[in-house]
């Protein structure tokens, strides 16, 4: 028999990749994109008759490349979205995940520095993506 606990945190802040200044007709933006590891833990106590278990924590991460968007100071909440979510890596850490909070967490910073280029790039690719929907949100504005 098992019993579990399911829980999901960013561990780290998110890390700025690449950005911007975008200038299109009606005016000036700003982009910037960032990498946000995302992990969820779930807690494993096995329950064994007549022997000695020890808990056990399964944790998955996932870096997702997210875009943000700004003009004169202020956030542009339409242009903002995730551009690419990597696949995910996994571990078990033996013990309480709020034990092995350190270890899972130098181990996502890795997966995030290995990813880091590619970060780079994804939200380098997404320029002409973002200017397109710049187009596509300035041809829907009302003219005045």
């Amino acid at each position: 028999m098992l019993m579990l606990l399911a829980s999901s945190v960013a561990l780290a802040a998110s890390a700025p990749v690449h950005s911007a200044e975008i200038t299109h007709p009606a005016r000036a933006y700003r982009a910037t994109w960032a990498a946000q590891p995302v992990v969820h833990f779930r807690q494993v106590n096995p329950l064994a008759a007549m022997r000695q278990v020890h808990p056990m924590c399964r944790w998955s991460a996932q870096l997702t490349v997210n875009r943000a968007v700004a003009s004169n100071g202020a956030a542009v909440p339409a242009m903002d979205k995730a551009v690419h979510s990597f696949r995910p890596v996994s571990g078990v850490q033996v013990g309480r995940c709020e034990d092995q909070q350190r270890a899972i967490a130098a181990e996502v910073a890795r997966y995030s520095d290995a990813l880091s280029g590619e970060a780079a790039d994804v939200a380098r690719r997404d320029h002409g993506a973002l200017r397109a929907e710049l187009d596509s949100f300035h041809a829907l504005a009302p003219r005045g």
